[in-house]
């Protein structure tokens, strides 16, 4: 059943609590009908990590009587927002647990990258020293501008699944470049090939299991990949190759093992009637039994193993990682020659 429109006296009581905090509504972005109220933007004039002219602004949603969803964005000149979200029963409530986090907490500026986190604000069942409910922040994802790529992470709600990555060109589809795809795999085991699609690449990244050691894992690992980015293309991809040797040889052996287990396996089977066991040895048991015992290890695997040749590390011949970096040195170039 859908919920009435907010009323007049509705409204008034809602944002009680925000007009005492200083908050204005904002009546041409609110939507009575979908029971969502919209608040004046704040913007922050002042450096945030860094970054100045962030615009602040907040939305109340109530889709029915009693549960309150209240949503803090963050955009960034650059186009990037940061989303801070909290769930519950009481607005007033939920817009102290938003502004306890300070807006510095949810972006990250360096000289190479700019990082916009999301989180939601989920209380712990503790008691703070004040007597407020105790509260904790669980990454969702981040988004991240690296040189002409944007970093995408998303960190699913569900227990022991992997983040996704997402790489997209800044500019759009037609300055793509030529990615090798172990560029992330070869921060560690956790980091799966990057494959590419019409958008950009995507890859997986194995993430802890439970809070809060998952929104910490995820949080490290995405300032991590966004370290990498911005140093890999900084540099030429040759430079790549040569840094990352050992750890490209060492992917290339992780993609090639499903296969190389495969052939032991068909060896295996071959070998078989050439070996004489006794009939109640342990070897036995094992042999008969191994197909069902591999078939459970296949499924209990985070990620499904895929059978392939995997390329062989070789060095990039392209000089640039995007054609616009190439078409930029062009142009830098003719432009040099022109007469003055």
């Amino acid at each position: 059943m859908t919920a009435p429109p907010l009323t007049h006296h509705e409204i008034l009581e809602i944002v009680e609590p925000f007009a005492r905090r200083g908050r204005r509504v904002d009546l041409a972005g609110s939507q009575r009908l979908e029971r969502r109220l919209a608040f004046k933007p704040v913007e922050h004039g002042e450096a945030i990590a860094a970054v100045s002219g962030v615009v602040e602004t907040l939305a109340l949603e109530n889709p029915h009587e009693g549960s309150f969803r209240l949503t803090r964005v963050l955009a960034l000149p650059c186009g990037l927002e940061s989303r801070l979200r909290t769930d519950g029963p009481d607005p007033a409530e939920l817009l102290a647990r938003i502004e306890a986090v300070p807006p510095s907490a949810q972006i990250e500026a360096t000289t190479d990258a700019v990082i916009a986190r999301s989180h939601r604000v989920v209380r712990t069942g503790t008691t703070n020293p004040d007597g407020t409910p105790g509260t904790r922040l669980i990454l969702s994802g981040g988004v991240a501008r690296v040189g002409d790529l944007t970093l995408t992470m998303n960190v699913l709600d569900v227990k022991g699944t992997p983040g996704e990555i997402e790489l997209r060109a800044t500019h759009g589809a037609r300055d793509l470049g030529h990615l090798p795809e172990d560029l992330l795999a070869v921060l560690g085991w956790s980091w799966s090939r990057l494959t590419r699609n019409e958008d950009g690449w995507k890859a997986g990244v194995r993430l802890a299991r439970t809070e809060p050691d998952r929104s910490d894992d995820a949080t490290r690992k995405l300032d991590a990949v966004a370290q990498h980015l911005a140093r890999t293309l900084a540099e030429a991809p040759a430079r790549f190759h040569r840094r990352h040797l050992g750890a490209r040889w060492l992917v290339f052996l992780r993609r090639a093992f499903p296969l190389l287990a495969s052939i032991g396996l068909i060896g295996g089977t071959l070998a078989i009637p050439r070996v004489d066991v006794e009939g109640e040895s342990m070897i036995r048991m094992l042999m008969f039994h191994s197909p069902p015992l591999l078939l459970i290890t296949f499924f209990c695997m985070r990620e499904l193993p895929r059978i392939e040749i995997p390329p062989l590390p070789r060095r990039p011949r392209e000089a640039t990682w995007m054609p616009a970096d190439a078409d930029r040195t062009a142009t830098d170039a003719t432009a040099a020659l022109r007469p003055h």
